[in-house]
């Protein structure tokens, strides 16, 4: 089972759980590696590689921005 085979069967188990919390997070992490897809062409589906790849680059921006913010006095929500 490739990386995201397993995501998309964790965001329906955690749909069908009722965790919003949880299912946010998995939607985020589907949209970023479909927006990689659809950048590197659409009959590429890369590899569990490419998509650590990805998601280590959102964690790095996520944290970046919060840094950002907490610099800036602002509390995110």
């Amino acid at each position: 089972m490739s990386l995201k085979d397993k995501i998309t069967a964790d965001l329906t188990a955690s749909m069908k759980a009722k965790d919003a919390s949880r299912t946010g997070t998995l939607r985020m992490i589907k949209a970023a590696l479909m927006n990689e897809q659809k950048r590197r062409g659409a009959g590429d589906g890369g590899t569990d590689e490419d998509s650590i790849k990805t998601l280590q680059r959102v964690v790095k921006q996520r944290n970046d921005c919060g840094e950002q913010l907490r610099k800036a006095g602002r509390t995110g929500s």
